[in-house]
C-alpha cells in the first residue's frame, strides 16, 4: 500500500490536548466513558449510570476511553452535548495530568463495514478525529459479527499502522489498544488476526473478563489435579478464575494465543448493572489473583472498567455505586510498597471569584503521613504559583478568557500528591449590557435569566446550577441564541 499523504488535514496549534501522553512503563486504571445521556433502568438491574464530562473522571483513572466511534460507512465521533472546542479542551485538561484519551471504535450494537480501499479514508478520519478533539489512541471494542464482518480485520489494522507512523513522525506516540471479550482470544479466536496484524504497533490489550456467563477454561491442575471447568459466571471460583485466564493468556496455554504480560489489561464490569455477568463479588479475590500472577512471572499492565459513568452510578433502589471500582482497585494498580506515601489530592477546588485578570481560588487541606509544605496551583497544565496557604489569586490574566485549574499538595520530602479535580473558569471580558453578564460556572440561572458567553448573547430555557460542560454554546437544550437584529 501506499504511503498516504495527510497533508490536507489541517493541525490544531499546540496546545494541552495535543500532548499525546505516555503509557509506556506505567500501570493503567482504564475507564470507558459514555457518550450518550444516561435513561432510566439503564442497568442490567435496572439502575442508572451517572452522567460526567471527563472533567469528572477520578484521577485514578489514567486512561479514559471515550465511547463510541461508528457509523454506517467510515465511522466516526461527534460529542453528544458539547462543543468541538469545548470538548478538546476538557482533554487537553486530562492531558495535561499526564491522562491518555483514547476513541473507541464499535461497541456491542455498532454495525462496522470496512472493504478493501477503505485504509486511506478511514486513516483520514482517525487522523481527523485526534487533531480536532485531541484523541491519543484508539481503542478496537468491535464484538459480535464486526469483528470479522467484511475485510474489518485487514483494513482497520492497516489504517491503524498508517496513523501509528504518521504520528510516530511528529516524535508523537498513538496509542492502539483493543477491548475483545476473551473467548475471541483462544488460539484460533477471531481477535487473533487483529493481533498478529498489529504486532510491534499495539500497546496493550484488555479482554472483556464480564457478560460470558458459563464460558470459562478447563484448568487441569485445578480440583486436586483431577481437572475443572472454572466459569467467568462461577464466584465461588472468581480468585481461580481471574488468575488462569490471566495465567492462560500471558503464557499462551490453556488454549489461549499468547499476550505478553506488560501489554495485558484484565477488564471488569464496576457493579452489577454494568454487566450481566462478571462483578468481582469479593475484592480480595482480584487482589489475591494479582499476587499469584507476580509470583508466577505476569506483572500485567493493569486493570479496565465498563465504565466510568457506571461507577458513579445508581442502583435500582437509589442507592449510589459512589466509585466502588476506583476506590477497591485504584491502590492495586498506582500503590507502591517500595517509595514514601505521598500526601492526597487536595479536595474541594472551587473558583472564589473570577475578574477581568485574575482568578482567586481555594481548596481543602490535603492529608498525608507527613505534613504538606506547599501547594502547587496548574493553569491548563502549567503550574502557575506556590503557597503554603489554602487560597491563591492567580494575576495577570486574559479578559474574556476560559482557564482550567487543579491543585497539587508537595510534603517535607516533596512527594507530591496526583491532582486534584479540575474546574474552569472564564475571566470578565469588557463592557457588557447588564441584562446579559457574562456566564459564569457554579451559578444559578432561572429561566429566561440573559448572559454573555464567547461574545454572543443567550436566554435560559430551564432553571438550572451551571457547571463547565452546560456552556450555552453546548447545552442547547438550557440556553437559546439571541439573533440580535441587523441594521441597513
Amino acid at each position: 500500500m501506499n504511503k498516504i499523504d495527510f497533508a490536507l488535514i489541517k493541525s490544531q496549534a499546540a496546545d494541552a490536548a495535543s500532548l499525546m501522553p505516555s503509557i509506556a512503563g506505567k500501570k493503567i486504571l482504564m475507564g470507558f466513558w459514555h457518550n450518550w445521556a444516561a435513561g432510566p433502568g439503564d442497568g442490567y438491574q435496572q439502575g442508572q449510570f451517572a452522567n460526567l464530562s471527563l472533567l469528572d473522571v477520578p484521577k485514578e483513572y489514567n486512561v479514559v476511553a471515550v465511547a463510541f466511534m461508528k457509523g454506517n460507512g467510515i465511522p466516526t465521533f461527534k460529542p453528544y452535548n458539547l462543543s468541538d472546542a469545548e470538548f478538546r479542551r476538557q482533554v487537553g485538561v486530562l492531558n495535561s495530568q499526564g491522562r491518555a484519551v483514547l476513541i473507541s471504535l464499535g461497541g456491542a450494537d455498532a454495525h462496522i463495514e470496512l472493504h478493501k480501499g477503505n485504509e486511506q479514508p478511514l486513516a483520514n478520519e482517525i487522523i481527523r478525529l485526534v487533531e480536532t478533539y485531541g484523541f491519543d489512541g484508539l481503542d478496537i471494542d468491535l464484538e459480535q459479527s464486526a469483528i470479522d464482518f467484511a475485510d474489518n480485520k485487514t483494513v482497520l489494522p492497516a489504517a491503524l499502522k498508517l496513523v501509528k507512523d504518521h504520528y510516530a513522525g511528529q516524535g508523537k506516540h498513538f496509542i492502539i489498544s483493543m477491548a475483545p471479550e476473551f473467548p475471541y482470544l483462544t488460539s484460533n479466536g477471531k481477535y487473533v488476526a487483529y493481533l498478529q496484524a498489529l504486532e510491534g504497533y499495539y500497546d496493550f490489550v484488555a479482554p472483556q473478563y464480564y457478560n460470558q456467563g458459563g464460558d470459562g477454561l478447563w484448568v487441569q491442575e485445578a480440583n486436586g489435579g483431577q481437572g475443572a471447568w472454572i466459569a467467568q459466571n462461577n464466584d465461588a471460583m472468581k480468585e481461580d478464575f481471574l488468575f488462569y485466564l490471566t495465567d492462560s493468556l500471558a503464557s499462551g496455554t490453556r488454549g489461549y494465543t499468547p499476550i505478553a504480560a506488560d501489554k495485558l489489561v484484565i477488564g471488569l464490569p464496576s457493579n452489577v448493572d454494568a454487566a450481566a455477568t462478571g462483578y468481582v463479588v469479593d475484592p480480595t479475590a482480584l487482589s489475591n489473583a494479582f499476587k499469584r500472577l507476580q509470583g508466577a512471572g505476569h506483572a500485567i499492565k493493569g486493570l479496565m472498567t465498563w465504565s466510568v459513568n457506571w461507577d458513579a452510578g445508581i442502583s435500582r433502589q437509589g442507592v449510589h455505586y459512589n466509585w466502588e471500582f476506583r476506590d477497591r482497585y485504584a491502590p492495586l494498580i498506582h500503590g507502591d510498597g517500595s517509595e514514601p506515601e505521598r500526601p492526597g489530592a487536595p479536595g474541594n477546588l472551587q473558583v472564589l471569584e473570577s475578574a477581568r485578570n485574575s482568578v482567586r481560588l481555594s481548596w481543602s487541606l490535603s492529608s498525608g503521613v507527613r505534613p504538606v509544605e506547599f501547594y502547587t496551583l496548574y493553569r491548563d497544565g502549567r503550574a502557575v504559583g506556590q503557597t503554603p496557604a489554602q487560597v491563591f489569586e492567580d494575576q495577570g490574566l486574559s479578559a474574556d478568557t476560559q482557564y482550567s485549574y487543579f491543585v497539587t499538595a508537595t510534603d517535607t520530602q516533596g512527594r507530591e500528591s496526583l491532582p486534584s479535580r479540575s474546574v474552569s473558569t472564564r475571566t470578565a471580558g469588557g463592557v457588557v449590557d447588564p441584562s446579559f453578564p457574562e456566564w459564569r460556572t457554579s451559578q444559578h440561572y432561572l429561566k429566561e435569566d440573559g448572559v454573555t458567553y464567547e461574545g454572543s448573547r443567550y436566554l435560559c430555557l430551564q432553571e438550572h446550577t451551571s457547571n463547565p460542560a452546560w456552556t450555552p454554546s453546548a447545552a442547547f437544550t438550557l440556553w437559546s441564541k439571541v439573533l440580535l437584529k441587523s441594521h441597513g
